[in-house]
């Protein structure tokens, strides 16, 4: 029987120590963090916003820790395809997801049998947002918000306006709009932002809500022309056009956000190390710049908390526009 006792209690203390030598390696392996180069899962196609915002930030991730960050774009899916990948890949801090809220806020409510949730991730920082502007054909009638609104009107349901795709951001904000301002406006689904601005200089359809990245060149080229802003303020690069909130319509502010975030379990050092680095980051001048040439604008968030919050607060507001509306996927 003491034999027995004896061997159990050193069955017992063999294990603890185990334990303490895998979590001492561990937290050795947090500290030394990064040591090789890390992944950056882009789920979308090279060239894109997400793309550019995703070098920006290897570039000057590498500068900063020293260690290389390589893009991998894995586009396909809704993003779900490149999401899916960094929840199920190992939780060292080597392998990270860089993408627009979208993935977790409005994906999961448009996707059956999805392969993650948000708790299969932990939020590590914001690092760019991308504003939206709302424009017209060049030729469309309404030369104002309240002309367009009163064209609406009189007009129900012939008013085209163009979406990225059924069950996308800008799809949603399409809504947003059209139910606030109290308008029965035709949506007209494309696959992608590329085809619907094409559509938008060839005057087939109407109106489009549209990043700021391609709006401002084919405004300042006079391809169409902007109504109105979906930012709580004024653009830099559009000063002269008022946003909703100007306009008395304040519940219309919109804008698609990027951040960071790894697998859920990685080390809190590592989420701590990276968190630091990416805000160093993205509150500096030359990143601002950067952003601010693409008609984007680099954003910062305080901690993992505060981004998650905004996630899961955002999650809500499309989750009661998409079953209030009965929006579909593709």
């Amino acid at each position: 029987m003491r034999t027995t006792l004896k061997l159990l209690a050193l069955g017992l203390v063999l294990s603890a120590s185990a334990l303490h030598v895998d979590a001492t390696a561990q937290s050795g392996d947090a500290a030394a963090w990064p040591n090789k180069p890390v992944t950056l899962v882009v789920p979308y196609p090279p060239g894109g916003t997400s793309d550019v915002i995703g070098r920006q930030l290897a570039q000057r991730l590498r500068d900063e820790l020293g260690t290389s960050f390589v893009i991998e774009n894995k586009a396909g899916a809704a993003t779900t395809i490149g999401a899916t990948l960094v929840a199920r890949a190992p939780k060292d801090g080597y392998t990270l997801l860089l993408s627009a809220g979208t993935t977790f806020t409005v994906v999961p409510h448009l996707s059956k049998n999805l392969a993650y949730t948000l708790e299969d991730f932990e939020p590590v920082a914001a690092v760019a947002t991308v504003p939206f502007a709302f424009v017209v054909k060049k030729d469309f009638p309404a030369r104002t918000l309240r002309e367009y609104v009163a064209y609406a009107k009189a007009n129900p349901g012939k008013v085209v306006n163009g979406t990225n795709g059924q069950g996308s951001l800008v799809h949603l904000l399409g809504e947003l709009i059209a139910s606030t301002l109290d308008v029965k406006l035709t949506q007209v689904h494309y696959k992608g932002a590329a085809p619907a601005t094409v559509d938008m200089i060839g005057g087939v359809i109407d109106s489009n809500v549209e990043a700021l990245t391609s709006a401002v060149p084919n405004i300042q080229a006079g391809q169409y022309r902007a109504l109105a802003v979906l930012s709580p303020e004024r653009l830099p690069l559009l000063p002269q056009v008022p946003t909703f909130r100007e306009l008395g319509y304040p519940a219309v502010v919109g804008e698609t956000w990027y951040a960071v975030f790894a697998p859920a379990g990685t080390p809190k050092p590592v989420i701590a190390k990276l968190g630091a680095a990416l805000k160093k980051i993205t509150t500096s001048a030359s990143f601002g710049d950067a952003m601010g040439k693409i008609g984007n604008e680099a954003k910062s968030s305080a901690n993992p908390a505060e981004l998650l919050a905004i996630t899961q607060q955002q999650s809500r507001l499309w989750a009661d526009m998409v079953k209030r509306l009965d929006i579909k996927p593709e």
